[in-house]
């Protein structure tokens, strides 16, 4: 094809894109694009386009694109001759587009800036860009927005260069003209001939380069470019405000530095700038106090003072601490600031004031001038941090909505959480009892105030109290007991029930160290308990209290456990509220005396087990009441996790005849129920719970558990199983009577467990049961760390490699990342093993695998000597493995390039690297190994397996030239043994393949 058909191709294509009647049309033109964009002919056709007057602006912004996209991807096609001429013809595209469309200039300008990157031939750009543009007022705009966009490119990371290029080209483009650009821009800022938008594009040039950290400020102390960013944010135009802010937070961004280390002359000159700054930060904050924009609540406006405000307040926390009188104005601004409505600009601020109270505490003592001004700055901040906290008054408990729409109510309560951190902050400068006055002071007000204040005056304050709670100690006597006799004088009003309960919650520990409120608290959480939007504080804040209180509350157990019965039977709590209350008794009960321990806990557990007894005895369950048996496993099952009894005879008879029952209602809810995913969840928790907290019990009936688990499994293909026989193997050791004998329990599970697997995925898609095959290989890298020399000796095991390498297509990303971890689990052990066999040589050697597959018999030597073998090198089955990888090696490899070039998930390719790196090293070494044979080089095994994938590739997708440049590079690093470099390069080979092919994935 001429190149003059291309051109007209590719307009026609484009105006399909753009215009096409039907969808057909316009996908046909996207894919036709798409494909020219990757060949060679689209250099000379998008400089062509260019360089065309009579081509519309899409047609040349396309191809402005389109030769960007190429000089970042397939820039080793041009060769340094054909780069340089481009960068010829890109210059003089871009000198005829000065006075074209601005997007038509970036792009142009972004794609000079690529060249510049990667083309070492060009010695200088920096001088060859100024000689061709700066003598032409209508020209430097072009200059400016080459120079702003050079740093971004720098730090564009899909430019792949080697390391010690970069380093050379950074400095080359950026570190070694700074001061030129600098000199330039005061040049540009005083000459009067300039467009009008030059000002403003030197300021987003300064922003750049300021960015990039190349500029310094002794290198702009003597120029007008610091007067001239804050000249800028009195502009109306939106653009220079926001390119002013960006300026400025770059200049103060530069005096986080420390100056110690410096000489004493530089360190002058960055004090001299830095006091410069002070004045002009007072203007900022007297300029947003009378801004009209601010005071019609301009959001971007206001974000952009306290932008500058809060960079100044975080670059100059420590200097605010040891000269506070010097920074008042910044100061007093931030906190006017925090007086704004706007609260998402608000939440920018929060972490100066944490680093400014880090710093005060620090540095001052309490008796510091400076920590008792800072100390009043932080009073001040509580009362207004309050008044945030406070809900608008349209918002009323009995409206679901409360004059608020749905996102605005979450946004709230995520603010106010949010907050609660700076209040905790205010206590650590504050004080405690000061802090808390407050609040108190508020609410007391609100009391006492006639008319009575509205809700919302009293709940404020009461949040706040909540939100400092991690900073009161459990001995303050001074504020907190005036508080707490505060609660029976707050208003009926459901809102403030509910807020009072839970700061009662948060307070537990503080009424362990004064029991005299023990009480009232407990009667006042139960009248919460009546009020259905009450209920779920009252159950929070109860489990609490009985978890620091229990002691106090103990010989009211049998009244606690009536109000129990009574308040589950009413059916104000929702399920999750009923647990809470359920985990509430549990330490009650624990703190329970003898000879009652014993009575508590039948009083408890026997009824809930009878009720499960009946439900299970029908011969259907309703939708209702299926979900009445799972509340009741549940309640169970927290009950047993929460309640302990130590060395108490009667107690743990009864326990061991209470769960020995129970597993008689998990056998026939899981013979009738296995199939039914929440049944079957509520099960597995409850018998999690059995396993983990009392395996000394379950252990005589370990097997028939075991059993079950596997057949329910069988029966249903749940994942719930599998997730709970990796839960049973996290705790294997407590489940024999000894190591050996609990290794080859859990050993027998996981491999019927994996018969029944592996004949599953043999009839379903992984991607189609994502759960069952998350939790399958979550089983098996698990079993192999707990027991690799018992899991790999499996008969099962090689199917189970075989469907780990299949199920590298699973397109969820837990699945996926699931089989790479497994996949990790077994190689890089394998990996390491390999060196210090090699490192050792004879001193460790290879442990055969037993004639039957499985691992070798345990010897009768003592269990801490078994513990020992169990982690030594000489007991890994490397042999298997490399075995298993020499004959799956190839398609492994197949499928781990595939998913780290096309459809891994991006947070999956580091870890699909490094599985890839380590096969490399167990191929390639480990055959070798295995025979006793340490000093032979490693195998080219790897090398022949990817030349063999992707000669599969198109050279379209990835040229020929990138496939023997990768593998040049891989086999020199598998010759040194250089795993973490292949890794390195499989990675970064992959991410180039994606970019270019990104349209086709």
């Amino acid at each position: 094809m001429s190149n003059q058909a291309a051109v007209s191709e590719f307009a026609n294509a484009l105006n399909a894109l753009y215009q096409g009647t039907t969808l057909q049309d316009r996908a046909q033109a996207n894919s036709w694009l798409e494909q020219f964009q990757k060949t060679p002919q689209a250099w000379t056709t998008s400089d062509t386009i260019l360089g065309s007057t009579e081509l519309g602006i899409e047609v040349r912004l396309f191809a402005a694109q389109t030769l960007r996209n190429k000089i970042i991807n397939d820039f080793s096609e041009l060769g340094e001759p054909g780069a340089l001429q481009l960068r010829d013809s890109v210059v003089n595209h871009l000198r005829n587009a000065r006075n074209g469309p601005r997007p038509l200039i970036t792009h142009l300008c972004l794609a000079l800036a690529d060249l510049a990157v990667q083309l070492g031939a060009w010695k200088d750009p920096f001088a060859d860009m100024t000689g061709s543009f700066l003598s032409d007022p209508e020209s430097v705009s072009c200059l400016l927005e080459f120079l702003a966009v050079l740093p971004e490119e720098i730090e564009n990371d899909r430019i792949l260069l080697p390391t010690d290029y970069f380093r050379q080209r950074a400095t080359v483009l950026l570190t070694q003209r700074a001061g030129d650009v600098v000199q330039l821009l005061v040049q540009c800022l005083q000459q009067s001939d300039l467009k009008a938008d030059a000002h403003t594009k030197v300021l987003v040039c300064f922003k750049s380069w300021l960015r990039s950290g190349e500029i310094t400020l002794m290198m702009i102390q003597n120029t007008a470019l610091i007067e001239l960013a804050f000249a800028a944010l009195k502009a109306e135009d939106d653009s220079v405000f926001e390119t002013a802010v960006d300026a400025i937070c770059g200049i103060l961004g530069e005096t986080r530095i420390d100056h110690d280390d410096e000489p004493e002359d530089a360190r002058q000159k960055s004090i001299s700038v830095e006091q410069r700054l002070v004045p002009q930060l007072s203007a900022v904050a007297a300029q947003m106090r009378v801004d009209p924009l601010v005071a019609e609540g301009d959001e971007g406006r206001i974000r952009g003072y306290c932008r500058v405000l809060t960079e100044a307040g975080e670059a100059w926390a420590q200097r605010i601490v040891l000269n506070i009188a010097a920074f008042e104005s910044t100061v007093s601004a931030l906190v006017d600031c925090m007086r704004l409505n706007s609260l998402e600009v608000i939440g920018m601020m929060f972490d100066f004031w944490a680093v400014l109270a880090d710093n005060t505490m620090e540095s001052t003592v309490p008796c510091d001038p400076a920590r008792r001004a800072l100390a009043a700055v932080y009073e001040t901040l509580i009362d207004v941090i309050t008044r945030h906290l406070r809900y608008p008054d349209s918002f009323d408990a009995s409206d679901a909505q409360g004059g608020m729409t749905a996102k605005e109510r979450d946004d709230f309560r995520e603010f106010r959480h949010n907050i609660g951190d700076v209040l905790k902050d205010c206590v650590r400068v504050v004080g405690q009892t000061k802090a808390l006055s407050h609040p108190y002071n508020t609410m007391l007000n609100g009391i006492n105030s006639t008319p009575q204040l509205p809700w919302q005056e009293i709940e404020a304050p009461l949040f706040a109290l909540r939100a400092m709670g991690a900073e009161v100690s459990s001995q303050e006597n001074v504020m907190l007991p005036k508080i707490m006799d505060m609660f029976s004088q707050f208003p009926a009003h459901p809102r403030l029930r509910y807020a009072a309960t839970l700061v009662i919650g948060r307070y537990t520990e503080w009424t362990q160290e004064h029991p005299q409120y023990v009480q009232f608290q407990l009667n006042y959480i139960a009248e919460g308990f009546k009020v259905r939007d009450v209920a779920a504080a009252s159950a929070q804040s109860l489990k609490y209290l009985c978890q620091d209180c229990s002691k106090y509350l103990a010989e009211h157990w049998a009244n606690m456990l009536k109000f129990y019965n009574e308040v589950v039977a009413s059916g104000t709590l929702d399920d999750g509220d009923v647990i809470e209350f359920s985990q509430a008794l549990a330490h009650v009960v624990s703190a329970v005396p003898e000879p009652d321990t014993h009575l508590a806990i039948e009083a408890f557990c026997l009824p809930v087990g009878q009720e499960l007894g009946v439900l299970l005895q029908r011969s259907e369950l309703t939708s209702t009441e299926k979900q009445k048996t799972i509340l009741l496993f549940e309640r169970m099952g927290v009950f047993l996790r929460f309640m302990h009894v130590e060395d108490n005879e009667p107690a743990e008879i009864l326990l061991s005849r209470i769960i020995n029952e129970s597993w008689t209602l998990v056998s026939t809810a899981l013979q009738r129920y296995a199939a039914d995913p929440p049944v079957a969840e509520s099960v597995a928790k409850f018998v999690r719970v059995l396993v983990e907290y009392y395996p000394n019990i379950l252990r005589p009936i370990v097997v028939q558990v075991i059993d079950v688990v596997v057949s329910s499994f069988q029966r249903t293909g749940l994942g719930t199983y599998l997730w709970l026989a990796r839960r049973i193997l996290n705790v294997y050791q407590s489940l024999g009577v000894d190591e050996s004998a609990s290794l080859q329990l859990v050993t027998s599970m996981v491999e019927r467990l994996s018969e029944a697997a592996l004949a599953l995925f043999q009839n379903t898609s992984f991607s189609d049961i994502p759960e069952t095959t998350e939790d399958y290989f979550n089983l098996i890298e698990r079993a192999v760390e707990t027991a690799p020399a018992y899991i790999i000796g499996m008969p099962t095991f090689p199917y189970v490699v075989q469907a780990a390498v299949a199920a590298l297509e699973v397109n969820h990303f837990h699945s996926q990342m699931a089989v790479i971890y497994m996949w990790t689990q077994i190689l890089n052990p394998t990996k390491r093993h390999i060196r210090l066999m090699r490192e050792n040589r004879s001193a460790l050697q290879v442990t055969p695998a037993s004639p039957a597959g499985r691992a070798p018999p345990a010897s009768p030597a003592s269990p801490l000597r078994q513990r020992r073998r169990s982690v030594r090198p000489d007991t890994y089955p490397v042999e298997h493995v490399v075995e298993l990888c020499s004959k799956h090696g190839f398609d492994l490899t197949v499928k781990l390039m595939h998913g780290l070039m096309r459809n891994f998930d991006h947070e999956a390719v580091s870890a699909a690297a490094d599985a890839l790196a380590s096969l490399t090293a167990v191929v390639s070494d480990g055959p070798e190994v295995a025979k006793g044979q340490y000093d032979s080089p490693p195998l080219a095994i790897m090398c022949e397996w990817e030349q063999a994938m992707l000669s599969q590739i198109p050279d379209v997708n990835f040229p020929a030239a990138d496939k023997q440049a990768f593998m040049s590079e891989l086999a020199e690093y598998i010759q040194t043994r250089q795993w973490t470099k292949v890794k390195t390069l499989v990675g970064d080979t992959a991410a180039v393949f994606r970019r270019r092919n990104a349209t086709k994935n």
